[in-house]
């Protein structure tokens, strides 16, 4: 999403107040009267009732700006409870979903550390096996914002995998995808990724946007197949010869812009500007070269998704609105595929560090899909953030075989 720079946001009302008082306090040298005996100088000081009592704004001052907030956007998330009510059962694996982060290194804030953290001392009890960003880590694309998602990420050990790519916010001068550069390689180097062992192979030579990696999930294999900021035409042929080549795993593909959250596929040709935010109508869109023609997520379906029986799950973030849908269709082979919206950043403090637990049950068949802050150390169970999927095949079943 396309937002203007924070530094152009006016100053608050309550930050003009404060400065008024001070102002007028220092023109009147209230300091130098003896208290408590009231001031000849400067009476009014003395009455409350004439300085405006003005509430702070309901919007954070850092983060997403209140102009493209709406009323019936959540702030905080409800259904919350401290207790995990259907802890995973024994043998099951997990990967971990970080949405949308842009506020975070925006903002300084602590949110995105906390996950890092939570899932260095989760790693074992969990049996977490990776965790999957879904593009937007930065809100500018800025050397000082790339460094602090860095190091805030610190946390997490070096042999652990953390597959990275692109979201609009990553890419072009000041995150507003202008053109398809971005620093997430400057910061995340593919022989950084490669310390974790399941880097199996990149689309560029040094470049981690488009990245297959391969994760051991004790009697199958899984795939993630992470995708780029609006997929190229190019990154879209690549990315069918890594699926094609490797049936002996089972798919999950994240990108950054793929579902809306009224659970349909982003779709500009039939349903043009009544899905906001569609990838085509960015400005690196606008090259319509063969190579570089970008895709939505109906676009992405049909030329990839839908043509291969080895996957089962699509992962995106990048819409606001209520930030969460889910689409289940099946592919050319009759394998069932669910398309997974998630995102936060429309909650106050860009989220509060929400993320996605996808809990893998040891029966193959079962995906258990859960909510849960680090910050807060809150789970949600409100509508569309706690359920179970079921996988078809099943997961140990090699497909077609």
């Amino acid at each position: 999403m396309k937002l203007p720079p924070l530094s152009k946001r006016p100053p608050t009302a309550s930050a003009l107040m404060l400065g008024l008082l001070v102002a007028t306090v220092t023109s009147c040298h209230v300091t130098t009267l003896p208290p408590p005996a009231p001031s000849p100088v400067c009476p009014k000081l003395r009455e409350p009732a004439v300085i405006p009592i003005v509430p702070e704004p309901k919007a954070p001052l850092c983060g997403l700006p209140a102009v493209y907030r709406r009323p019936e956007w959540p702030t905080t998330l409800g259904s919350t409870s401290e207790q995990e009510l259907a802890p995973a059962p024994a043998g099951s694996i997990a990967l971990v979903v970080l949405p949308d982060t842009q506020y975070y290194t925006a903002c300084s804030y602590s949110h995105l550390k906390n996950q890092g953290t939570f899932i260095a001392q989760e790693r074992d009890r969990r049996h977490l096996l990776g965790a999957i960003s879904l593009g937007d880590i930065t809100d500018r694309n800025s050397d000082e914002e790339w460094a602090f998602a860095r190091q805030s990420l610190s946390p997490i050990p070096v042999d652990f995998p953390l597959m990275l790519t692109t979201g609009n916010h990553d890419t072009g001068d000041h995150g507003t995808a202008n053109t398809r550069e971005s620093l997430l390689s400057k910061y995340f180097s593919e022989s950084w990724a490669n310390e974790s062992r399941a880097l199996r192979a990149v689309m560029t030579p040094g470049r981690l946007e488009n990245a297959f990696y391969s994760l051991d999930a004790g009697n199958y294999r899984l795939g993630v197949l992470m995708l780029e900021w609006a997929p190229r035409r190019k990154t879209v042929d690549w990315a069918n010869q890594v699926l094609a080549r490797n049936l002996d795993h089972r798919f999950i593909i994240a990108t950054h812009a793929y579902l809306y959250d009224d659970s349909t596929r982003y779709d500009y040709a039939t349903r043009k500007n009544t899905q906001h935010w569609n990838p085509l109508e960015y400005p690196s869109a606008e090259d319509t070269l063969a190579e570089d023609a970008s895709h939505d997520g109906e676009m992405l379906w049909n030329a990839l998704v839908r043509r291969h029986r080895n996957v089962f799950l699509v992962v995106s973030g990048h819409v606001l609105n209520q930030g969460a849908g889910r689409l289940t269709s099946r592919g050319d082979s009759g394998n069932v595929v669910h398309q997974l919206l998630t995102n936060y950043q429309m909650l106050d403090e860009g989220g509060f560090g929400y993320l996605l637990l996808l809990e893998f049950y040891p029966d193959g068949k079962t995906l258990h899909v859960k909510t849960y802050s680090p910050s807060l150390r809150l789970y949600s169970y409100a509508s569309g953030q706690d359920y179970r999927l079921q996988v078809e095949p099943p997961l140990f079943t090699t497909p077609g075989g």
